[in-house]
C-alpha cells in the first residue's frame, strides 16, 4: 500500500518538475 501511494505521489511530483524543467530548459 506504501509503494503504491508513494509511486502516486511521486508521479504528481514528477509531473510538475517535468513541466518546469521543460520550461526552464525550452527557455534556455
Amino acid at each position: 500500500m506504501a509503494r503504491v501511494k508513494g509511486g502516486i505521489v511521486t508521479r504528481r511530483r514528477h509531473k510538475k518538475i517535468l513541466k518546469l524543467a521543460r520550461g526552464y530548459f525550452g527557455s534556455k
